[in-house]
């Protein structure tokens, strides 16, 4: 099967794809395409089913305690990939995932009687943890160029810091939908703000290990921070598409922080680690997997360039956030007709053409934007850019040019 790249689709010689793999068929027409969950459409690392199979082999599923190599392991990753030093004594290692991960930072170490910022658009499950949390949440707008290239803004969260009292900032890196790896200026900005307001940074950063070549480096928080008032939270799930195991893990700016955490771990019923979770992750956390995520990496971004190429190439052009980490598009379709009544640009596109993406309020984001996921099969790619083109093309203001 031929890749799907930006000529292909600028040709339309998606017209008539390429077999699909072996063992399915090509998508009808009508038939979904869902774009819009953010998981990966590919197989995981082959050595994580030989973890979770070992596992299982041992006739037992039983209670367990952490595993110390692991959060060696953590640390070695973090060392590895990202040049960052960590302690092996601050890493928490967590039964769920970050989202979990982030409600349970908020209601033990955050100071939720003051508001709680996050910059906008962001993804939403950031959003709605903040809120079930009974924070009184703030946003702070990304600033984006003409180029729809989104910046952290340190004057204007220095500012919301000074005129909210808030105490806590959720920051999302790199950035999920906008694509963004923050540069090392842009942090340094805004942990001086951080520091002077006495703010804790929860650092959701789930996107880190999938940065595109030359997109980064990817600075963890804590590299970035001038003090220890940090908790970042992290995880394999989206690195190998494992978020089906629930897992992840934190690393605590402070000993006072990973014991608050772990005290309240067990006050919701959890232990530390999980019995599963620890041996997948461990067996991906090593050099073993490094050369197959890069490979993997590579893959990602040769998509989400292809689509957002065709995406500019239509009839009506739908510009996008140039990507720089992940798999996930943040595209301007406000250039499009308003849809009916009593429906979002996104379930409207869904009626007509069976792609389903997530529409841009969700995010917190303005009306007409989309988010679309671009790690599938190319032949899926392929016929969704197909159907959109289409869709454009139908519009009134397109037929009476």
């Amino acid at each position: 099967m031929s890749a799907l790249t930006p000529e292909a689709v600028r040709h339309h010689e998606f017209r008539h794809p390429a077999a699909p793999p072996a063992g399915t068929e090509p998508p009808r027409n009508g038939d979904l395409i869902g774009l819009d969950i953010a998981d990966m459409d590919f197989p995981t690392h082959p050595l994580a089913a030989v973890a979770a199979h070992a596992r299982a082999r041992a006739g037992t599923m039983r209670y367990t305690l952490a595993s110390e190599t692991l959060r060696d392991r953590v640390a070695g990753w973090y060392a590895d990939r990202h040049g960052w030093q960590t302690r092996r004594d601050a890493v928490l290692l967590l039964p769920f995932g970050v989202k979990t991960a982030l409600r349970l930072a908020l209601e033990t170490c955050a100071d939720l009687t003051r508001p709680v910022i996050v910059c906008t658009p962001v993804y939403g499950g950031i959003l709605k943890v903040v809120r079930a949390a009974g924070a009184d949440l703030r946003t702070v707008p990304l600033a984006a160029d003409s180029a729809l290239r989104y910046v952290l803004d340190p004057e204007e969260l220095d500012r919301a810091f000074r005129t909210t009292g808030a105490r806590t900032l959720v920051l999302c890196s790199p950035h999920n939908p906008v694509g963004r790896v923050w540069h090392a200026d842009e942090l340094a900005g805004v942990a001086r703000a951080a520091h002077r307001a006495g703010v804790l940074v929860l650092s959701d950063e789930v996107h880190s290990d999938l940065v595109h070549p030359g997109g980064g480096p990817h600075i963890p928080w804590g590299a970035a921070a001038t003090d220890r008032n940090w908790i970042v939270l992290h995880g394999v799930g989206k690195t190998f598409n494992t978020s089906g195991l629930g897992t992840g893990f934190a690393v605590t700016g402070t000993p006072e922080h990973r014991t608050a955490l772990l005290r309240a771990l067990g006050s919701w019923g959890h232990y530390e680690g999980s019995y599963f979770g620890d041996a997948v992750t461990g067996a991906l956390l090593t050099e073993a997997t490094h050369a197959w995520l890069d490979a993997r990496v590579a893959r990602i971004a040769r998509s989400t360039a292809a689509v957002r190429d065709a995406l500019a190439g239509l009839p009506v052009p739908l510009p996008s956030s140039p990507p720089e980490a992940g798999f996930l598009l943040w595209t301007d379709a406000r250039a499009l007709p308003a849809p009916p009544a009593g429906t979002d640009l996104a379930a409207w596109i869904h009626r007509e053409t069976g792609v389903r993406m997530l529409d841009g309020t969700r995010f917190s984001g303005e009306r007409g934007m989309l988010r679309l996921n671009c790690a599938t099969q190319p032949h899926l790619l392929a016929e969704a850019m197909y159907r959109l083109d289409r869709f454009v093309r139908r519009l009134p203001a397109v037929t009476g040019r």
